[in-house]
């Protein structure tokens, strides 16, 4: 006989920022609106915590399986400290030197959300979530200014498009003429205030690249 749950809840990436269903057949699924290596990240976190003496037990408790902690021939406090000692010692083995934020990091952030409601949005709150790696005034600066460039360009598209609406709902004429200018003078500033920030970090990336070649 089949159980039938008592409750099923529902999860998507609306409420969610990373969910895993793994079926009693086939291969697991993953459903991911975060960085890549952000996602491996947490996805390290929770084996750490299901390896832990906390979560073998809880483990044991759900297949009825001998927890390893409680269960052991050794005392609880021993086993204890041998996990510590392995989990150290795997964390020693695995910990690899963490690289500074890298404007290519932003941009490849950008990548990774360009189909979300609010690309740069949601950019930003990875960037801000992003805290493990170092990050002098430069970088920042540069994470602020690739964001903004995005910004101010998503928000000259919605003014394009608030122009191209107007125009084609109500046409060119002596009440619409104003609006419709300026609509395009918005758009305008807009985007040279985009095409700035853009420059200068080209210029900032260009200076840096001189400083590191010989």
């Amino acid at each position: 006989m089949t159980r039938i749950p008592d409750a099923v809840s529902v999860a998507s990436l609306d409420t969610h920022r990373l969910i895993v269903a793994v079926p009693n057949e086939g291969p697991a699924e993953i459903s991911c609106n975060l960085p890549r290596p952000v996602a491996a990240d947490v996805l390290r976190q929770l084996a750490d915590n299901l390896d832990s003496p906390a979560g073998r037990c809880a483990t044991a408790i759900l297949t009825g399986r001998p927890c390893p902690v409680h269960d052991a021939p050794t005392p609880p406090s021993r086993a204890l400290l041998d996990e510590r000692q392995d989990h150290d010692e795997r964390q020693d083995d695995g910990r690899r030197p963490t690289a500074p934020l890298d404007p290519s990091d932003v941009r490849a952030a950008l990548d990774f959300n360009r189909n979300d409601r609010d690309q740069v949005l949601a950019t930003l709150r990875d960037v801000l979530l992003d805290t493990e790696p170092p990050r002098n005034p430069e970088q920042a600066l540069a994470a602020a200014r690739i964001i903004l460039t995005a910004h101010a360009r998503q928000l000259a598209a919605l003014v394009e498009a608030e122009h191209n609406e107007t125009r084609t709902r109500w046409g060119l004429n002596r009440s619409t003429r104003g609006l419709l200018t300026g609509y395009s003078n918005a758009r305008r500033s807009i985007r040279t205030y985009a095409d700035r920030l853009a420059d200068e970090q080209a210029l900032a990336e260009g200076a840096a690249t001189d400083q590191v070649e010989p």
